[in-house]
């Protein structure tokens, strides 16, 4: 007998570690930029805590540099064919989120791949990042298959200082309440690569 495994419509979700950012000079500037940046407007995803206005493309400032720098690394590793030869669209934005706060469930239209790296995250439970499994009609029909394939309809990833998550931007998620008493922070992006 013979089983081949062959997994249909796959979702790839990259968790790069050990980059090496000054997450402490990064922290200090984002607690700057606050200072000048009222926060992007109403439509977005974050509920009671600060979101940066996005900087796209030649706009971006000083600040975001190391994680555009990382992508030069990141991206030829990238377990793409053909591989990514080029950024078309950045858009990038920093978020503190202080207890309470949280993102609803949201994707980012028109993009190829979006992506949080965690710059600081306090200890004890700040909000894991959760991706939702994006074929509806499995987790409303199939238990057999969620319970003891998938893990069910979500699947949490921790964050942690450092770490930097990339997937396709059209994947639904959301992040939990920060239920501590210092701010989590990031830096949010999405990309258009060619």
């Amino acid at each position: 007998m013979k089983i081949d495994h062959q997994p249909l419509f796959p979702t790839p979700l990259y968790e790069i570690t050990g980059l090496e950012i000054d997450n402490e000079k990064l922290e200090k500037d984002i607690y700057e930029l606050r200072e000048k940046d009222p926060g992007a407007e109403k439509g977005y995803s974050n509920r009671g805590g600060w979101h940066s206005s996005p900087q796209n493309n030649n706009e971006i400032q000083e600040i975001f540099k190391p994680i555009i720098d990382a992508f030069g690394k990141i991206f030829p590793e990238m377990v793409f064919n053909p591989k990514i030869s080029r950024i078309d669209f950045l858009s990038i934005w920093a978020n503190i989120n202080p207890k309470g706060s949280y993102n609803v469930t949201h994707n980012h239209p028109r993009c190829d791949l979006s992506g949080v790296y965690y710059v600081k995250v306090p200890e004890g439970e700040s909000g894991t990042l959760n991706f939702i499994d994006p074929r509806p009609a499995l987790s409303y029909g199939n238990n057999f298959i969620v319970e003891r394939y998938v893990g069910g309809d979500s699947v949490p990833r921790f964050p942690v200082v450092g770490n930097m998550y990339l997937f396709p931007s059209s994947l639904e998620h959301n992040v939990g309440t920060n239920l501590t008493e210092e701010d989590r922070i990031s830096i949010s992006f999405n990309l258009n690569l060619r």
